[in-house]
This record gives structure tokens, C-alpha cells and sequence, in this order.
């Protein structure tokens, strides 16, 4: 796809040799290609852009670490995919910070997108079940808006719960854990507000200065969070901040983040380059320019990449009629969990290429059966096509 993507900008480069804009617009998309991925972290002022960047740009996994994360990078930056934060999931909201792509191109292979419900600890006015109830909320907006519907995901976090989990130390587990122990009818009343924890009267030695810098860290809420979780069995700090990150949403957030963006890191920087091009040949026409135009078509028609993440949207946000078990081995097989060949085939790293082989064949003769069912509807037998196509690429790798 790569190599596709250099001839179709050398060629474009040859028509626009005469305007030093366009061709600077191509020539950075081209040395694009050879950088990192980029992914901005975007949304309205409040929405804790910041904060979640740094949450997930501090977190030394091998999943991001060849991306670039932007922090709300400023209009006309060469991005990749976006990770769009909101404060709700409101229709006007929406539909006022989700752009229209402006080619055929972009629109066709729009697979850049995962958004956030952010701060989801303040939902329903910050109750413990907050979390869950964000959840629940951005798995309803992803099957049920169609403005979600583009998207790779809707998730919900919350980003300062998250980042002061994965930071907090030793001196501020046995803080809480002494908050812990205070009993819960004496504590409760401190836990109303901020202004009630940082009260004078609290109960204990600790500081006020203390506790509101406990509080500016994890959120109220991530205090009595933290508290409900120790009371419940979190006896050690890695116990407690493993359980604090998995509810903040911060690790969906992340595998969504490597699944979708980071393994296709070609695809995707590829598929800016094109919509680079275009954007140029819309602005700049020249005589020949369709015969370029024709060959992005052409392009966006044969990338099985943005079939694949086209589908597994749908998939995960229940918009095709698979569920399941054939649902999970379907994004599975299209590479949401990871695009080399044993992942796809949910094989161990190490397997023998016999046995990914075999797998494959297995898997392909499956959805083949599956995509021929006439008691299937059109839309179901045309998803199994794209699962065989993916079953198919394993296959070829071994020609």
C-alpha cells in the first residue's frame, strides 16, 4: 500500500512541479510516510485533553510506543486518526465538533476516529456507579446515533482518575488506606465535597494541604473510589491502581487505540498522503488531474485495511446482525486484537507455521461456508466476504 501511495505522489509531484505550495503540501506528505503515526488528542476546553495525553503518553507500553500523541494539535497539522473528547454525547454536540470529510476519498475510508466520553467520573453527579453508567452510555450512543456510527469506538473516561492511578506512590496508598480504615459512617459525611474533605474537622492528622492535593490528583470521586476498593480487597498499591486504571476506561482506551490506529500505522499514514493528494487536486486542478483522481479511486477500492476496520466498527458497535461467538472470532480474524498472522488466527506467537496454516485454511473454508448461506441476508454474507478476503491474505503469505 506504501508503494502505491510514493507512485501516486512522485506522479502528482511531476504535475505540480510548477506550484511550490502544492508541492510542499505533497512533499510532507511523503516524508510522512517514513515517521511516526500521529494521533491528536482533540476536544472543547475542559474536556481534560491534557491530562489524558499524559495519561496515556506516560504509560510505557509496547502498544503506543511508535505513535505520536498530539495534544490538541493546532488546525492544519498532518495528523493520522483523532481521538476526539467530549463532555456528553449530545446530538448538538456531536454534530458541531464532528467534521464532514471533504473528499470522496476521505469519506469512503473514514476509519480515523475513536471518541471519548469524557470525565465519565461525573456522570450522574459523580455517584460511585458513575463509571458504569458513563459505559453504558457510550456503548448506547455508539449502536444507537449515526453520528457515532463512523467511529472506532465510543469510550468512556475518566481521564484525571486515570492518570493519578497509574502515578500515585507508596505515601499516598497508606494514606488512603488509613482513610480506609476510619469507619465508614465517621468518614462518609467528608466525602461529600471537596470542601467537606478538606475540612479542618476531618477525622485523623492528615493535613488539609494533604488531602487537597489527594483530591486535586484523583478527583473526589477517585477518592472514594479508592476507598470502596481497599474496604473490598485492594490490599497493596499495584492491587489498587491496576483495579482504578481498568475502571477509569483507560486500557479500553488504549487497546482500542492499538488495535485500530498503531497496527495500521501503514494504512493510515498512507491514507492521509492520498487524502493529502486530493485535497490538492480539488484546490489546485490541472490538465491530466482525473487521471490522477481515477487512481485514488482505484486505490480506495482495493484497500482491504479500511474494509477490515469499517467492519469491525460495525461489528463491535452492533450494527451487523453477527453477535457472539462468530462476532468475536470475526474482529479477531480482521485483526482488531492485532494484525500478524497468530493473532488473527488467536494462536500463540510462537506457533508453528504448520499449525498457522492449518488454522488459516480452517478459518477461510468457515467464512467461505458462511458467505455463501442463502439463509443469510445480503448484508451478512457481504461482511463474511471481508472476513474471507482477511482469511485469505494469511493464506497468501505463505505462497
Amino acid at each position: 500500500m506504501t508503494e502505491d501511495v510514493r507512485g501516486l505522489l512522485a506522479d502528482a509531484f511531476s504535475l505540480y512541479r510548477g506550484s511550490p505550495r502544492a508541492a510542499g503540501l505533497l512533499r510532507e506528505a511523503l516524508d510522512h510516510l517514513e515517521q511516526p503515526l500521529r494521533v491528536g488528542i482533540t476536544g472543547a476546553a475542559g474536556t481534560g485533553k491534557s491530562t489524558l495525553a499524559a495519561a496515556l503518553g506516560d504509560w510505557p507500553t509496547r502498544a503506543l510506543r511508535d505513535l505520536a500523541l498530539l495534544d490538541d494539535p493546532p488546525p492544519g497539522t498532518l495528523t493520522d486518526a483523532t481521538v476526539r473528547l467530549f463532555r456528553h454525547l449530545e446530538p448538538d454536540e456531536l454534530a458541531a465538533a464532528l467534521p464532514t470529510p471533504r473528499s470522496a476519498f476521505a469519506r469512503q475510508t473514514a476509519v480515523d476516529t475513536i471518541l471519548v466520553l469524557a470525565r465519565a467520573d461525573e456522570t450522574g453527579a459523580g455517584r460511585i456507579d458513575a463509571l458504569l453508567t458513563a459505559k453504558q452510555l457510550a456503548r448506547r450512543a455508539w449502536r444507537e446515533d449515526p453520528l457515532c456510527s463512523g467511529s472506532q469506538g465510543v469510550i468512556a473516561v475518566a481521564g484525571q482518575l486515570a492518570y493519578g492511578a497509574r502515578a500515585f506512590d507508596d505515601d499516598e496508598f497508606e494514606l488512603l488506606a488509613a482513610f480506609a480504615a476510619v469507619p465508614r459512617e465517621e468518614l462518609e459525611r467528608y466525602l461529600i465535597s471537596v470542601d467537606s474533605f478538606t475540612d479542618p474537622a476531618f477525622p485523623g492528622p492528615v493535613s488539609v494541604d494533604t488531602r487537597r492535593s489527594l483530591v486535586s490528583r484523583f478527583g473526589l470521586f477517585g477518592v472514594r473510589l479508592a476507598l470502596t476498593l481497599i474496604r473490598t480487597g485492594c490490599d497493596s498499591r499495584l492491587k489498587l491502581s491496576a483495579e482504578l486504571v481498568r475502571r477509569s476506561g483507560l486500557g479500553e482506551l488504549r487497546d482500542t487505540i492499538a488495535g485500530c490506529f498503531a497496527a495500521r500505522a501503514d494504512a493510515l499514514k498512507a491514507r492521509t498522503a492520498v487524502v493529502r493528494l486530493e485535497t490538492v487536486l480539488q484546490a489546485e486542478p490541472r490538465p491530466h488531474g482525473d487521471r490522477l483522481a481515477a487512481r485514488v479511486e482505484r486505490f480506495a477500492a482495493t484497500a482491504h485495511d479500511f474494509r477490515e476496520l469499517r467492519l469491525i466498527a460495525d461489528i463491535r458497535g452492533g450494527r451487523t446482525a453477527l453477535s457472539g461467538d462468530p462476532a468475536e472470532e470475526a474482529v479477531q480474524l480482521l485483526g482488531a486484537q492485532g494484525t500478524a498472522p497468530e493473532e488473527r488466527l488467536g494462536l500463540a506467537p510462537d506457533a508453528d507455521p504448520r499449525e498457522v496454516y492449518a488454522a488459516g485454511i480452517d478459518a477461510v473454508r468457515r467464512w467461505r461456508h458462511e458467505a455463501e448461506r442463502p439463509d443469510r441476508p445480503p448484508a451478512e454474507r457481504a461482511a463474511a466476504h471481508v472476513v474471507v478476503r482477511s482469511a485469505e491474505g494469511l493464506l497468501a503469505l505463505f505462497a
